[in-house]
């Protein structure tokens, strides 16, 4: 059991690590999960008191407990705070960071590369990205995609009412999982629903209980993804070289017993539907920028070690990553002097 005292410390390590994503959506229309999908947790939280002391800690002690807490609560919470970190960078323990010591999956993926490169059809496992130059038209008959809706937006994007950054993050970004003859699928990588995995079913989710459940699209909403980079799990699909789709429960015991990262999954709820030959008209007429990107561009977590600030929207990273393919896009919304 834990203690009172133990729970400002509790709460500000799962605010620290839980990826926090506000956005206000201008024109877009928020987008709804499926109420017999996800049930609502209520928490009842009461009032914390976090006492800020008024001089720096010593430094030179390192050996005493914190202040005010019993050595046994003191040990606790350092045990708790050790877990959350070895449950979100996966394996390794708290060692010293000599050069020889092998990576833990976390660094693994912040020492990978980031590409893109441009691709010449849509496929499994590429990645579409919004045309401004048709999703910001006022031209109904300049836009090939005609429900907006379906990337939880009204109407075309307007980048001359909003900040460069909100206009990106309202460009869709998506992730196919299928294309053929029969039509195409895909998950948007950039809408949240507002749940953690935790609301879904702590039995199943709780080694990633803070980690988000991503907004794949508005159909298929019965329908759970788990997008990730580990390869050999029983009941995952590949999508490409270096992306899986399924096989959540070969990886659960690994990711709670902290030898594989968490950070190298990714939930979504719902998926984006395409009709047979409508992706490859849309595609031809200029609407979708098809993109063949890494693992890591598609996995990477846009937030900063603390958790306070993003990095640019997934839409301007890669095209940035692109680099000269994806300038003039990139510079419809960003200017040329970005």
């Amino acid at each position: 059991f834990l203690s009172a005292k133990m729970f400002p410390c509790l709460l500000s390590a799962a605010l620290l690590l839980t990826p926090s994503l506000s956005l206000d959506w201008g024109r877009a229309r928020p987008l709804r999960t499926d109420p017999h999908r996800l049930s609502p947790v209520r928490v009842r939280v009461s009032p914390l008191r976090l006492q800020v002391a008024d001089d720096p800690p010593d430094d030179g002690g390192g050996g005493e407990a914190e202040e005010g807490l019993p050595d046994a609560e003191s040990e606790g919470i350092a045990d708790f705070r050790a877990q959350l970190m070895r449950q979100m960078g996966g394996g390794g323990g708290g060692g010293g960071g000599s050069a020889d010591a092998p990576l833990s999956d976390r660094e693994r993926l912040m020492r990978s590369v980031e590409t893109a490169a441009l691709a010449d059809a849509p496929a499994p496992g590429r990645m579409l990205l919004a045309n401004p130059a048709k999703f910001c038209s006022r031209n109904p008959f300049a836009r090939p995609v005609k429900d907006l809706g379906r990337f939880g937006l009204d109407g075309p994007v307007s980048p001359d009412e909003m900040p460069p950054d909100l206009t990106a993050q309202m460009l869709p970004v998506l992730l196919l999982l299928e294309h053929g003859e029969g039509g195409s699928s895909a998950v948007l990588l950039e809408r949240r629903t507002g749940a953690l995995m935790g609301d879904i079913d702590i039995d199943s989710f709780g080694c990633v209980a803070i980690a988000p459940l991503w907004l794949g699209g508005t159909q298929r909403q019965n329908a759970l993804s788990a997008l990730h980079s580990v390869e050999g799990l029983e009941g995952a699909a590949p999508l490409r070289d270096g992306l899986w789709l399924g096989g959540w429960e070969a990886a659960r015991p690994r990711v709670a017993d902290s030898s594989l990262a968490a950070a190298r999954f990714k939930f979504f709820l719902g998926a984006t539907t395409w009709a047979a030959g409508q992706l490859e008209a849309e595609v031809a007429a200029g609407a979708w920028i098809v993109v063949e990107g890494s693992p890591e561009l598609v996995l990477k977590e846009r937030l900063d070690g603390s958790g306070a600030r993003r990095a640019k929207p997934v839409w301007a990273e890669v095209l940035s990553a692109l680099g000269e393919p994806g300038r003039t896009a990139y510079e419809a919304v960003y200017g040329s002097g970005d």
